[in-house]
């Protein structure tokens, strides 16, 4: 990696090795310490300012400027002490990873300057990177740029892996589809495809917003309100799904599996994408603090099958997920909302509401001013 010299250093140390146009100021939110629960900026974030000398970089290595970054819940898993089995850890000391997009300012033989660039990034006004994991970002007629990060991208991938690749049999006309976290980025996108599927399908989100979201906007057939303090989880399940429940995206685990697994039909399929009750404790990198569904059984009594998937594993499936997303996008079937918060600053804060269920659809930090 090139040299990176601390704002704090003594000037001294770097004037006089460079012209000053090769210097770059960034801005970056480190791990400071491993979250005991809850993650809390204040307490286990750091953001701090650095000095990247573009001279001192080596030729193979790029330095992109962070244009914007999406809010993912898996990046919470990479936090913990124990290194997460499927997306790795950040360890102390170094810049939050976070997916986004931006601008080459600095190229290699694969990237060349001012070419605009995605994947895996950091939090950051600047990242010096490798290449590896990032593609060229594609600048296609009639697609907001921040689409990429949301229903054209990791998002609408997801949701398509897991509604017609992961599963034995995707949604059926007239089947009963319920999907957790209807109203984030995944849950609102697979909730749309299963509509455009035929099926009659419920959304669980937490809050009468969210509720009143995914029946106006959504059109959905039913919401439910996990958070409701009127009615359980299981009472609303059994007046939006009086026939049962054919098909489970899962987002969330916990409860909600637990209590879909009690209304599954004969022959239902549940899929698991994510399981984002269990991350923001910890408990994901340490199973055995996890309790397993207590239901489980029912998929031996209905004949059903659950499974899970990393979407990684099903890369061969992109381009089919491509077409379908662009398809769907471009005639208005498929949407997601974004919300957006405003500079690197507000990164810290945005994982935190990403987790107390603040927001709608994709969670967006925007860094540059012109995105």
């Amino acid at each position: 990696m090139g040299k990176i010299l601390s704002i704090g250093s003594s000037a001294s140390t770097f004037k006089n090795s460079a012209p000053t146009d090769s210097l770059v100021t960034t801005r970056k939110w480190i791990l400071k310490s491993y979250p005991k629960g809850r993650f809390d900026a204040s307490r286990d974030a750091e953001f701090v300012e650095e000095i990247i000398d573009l001279s001192t970089i080596e030729k193979d290595k790029l330095v992109i400027e962070v244009h914007a970054l999406s809010v993912d819940a898996f990046v919470r898993t990479m936090l913990d002490e124990n290194e997460n089995a499927a997306h790795g850890a950040a360890g102390i000391g170094k810049a939050i990873p976070a997916l986004g997009y931006g601008k080459v300012i600095k190229g290699n033989d694969k990237f060349k300057v001012d070419s605009m660039v995605q994947g895996l990034l950091s939090a950051s006004t600047h990242v010096i990177s490798s290449s590896e994991g990032l593609t060229a970002k594609m600048s296609l007629p009639g697609v907001e740029p921040r689409a990429s990060l949301g229903v054209l991208g990791i998002s609408g991938i997801a949701a398509y892996v897991g509604m017609f690749v992961s599963p034995s049999k995707y949604p059926q006309r007239g089947e009963t589809v319920v999907v957790s976290a209807a109203a984030g980025a995944v849950g609102c996108i697979a909730s749309q495809m299963a509509k455009l599927c035929g099926a009659r399908i419920i959304g669980v989100a937490g809050g009468t917003k969210k509720q009143k979201y995914l029946l106006d906007e959504l059109k959905l057939d039913g919401a439910v309100d996990y958070k409701s303090q009127t009615k359980t989880l299981g009472e609303q399940l059994d007046e939006v799904c009086p026939d049962g429940i054919d098909f489970f995206f899962d987002n969330v685990g916990g409860e909600i599996l637990d209590q879909v697994l009690q209304r599954i039909n004969l022959h239902s399929r549940i899929v698991i994408c994510g399981a984002i009750s269990h991350y923001d404790s910890g408990h994901i990198n340490n199973k055995s603090l996890i309790k397993g569904p207590s239901n489980y059984v029912r998929l031996a009594e209905k004949s059903s099958t659950i499974s899970g998937f990393n979407m990684m594993h099903y890369t061969k499936f992109f381009l089919g997920a491509f077409r379908y997303l662009m398809w769907h996008y471009y005639r208005g079937n498929l949407v997601c909302p974004e919300h957006v918060e405003v500079g690197i600053e507000s990164y810290g804060h945005s994982i935190e509401l990403l987790f107390s269920g603040g927001h709608c659809g994709r969670l967006i930090v925007q860094v540059k001013d012109s995105i």
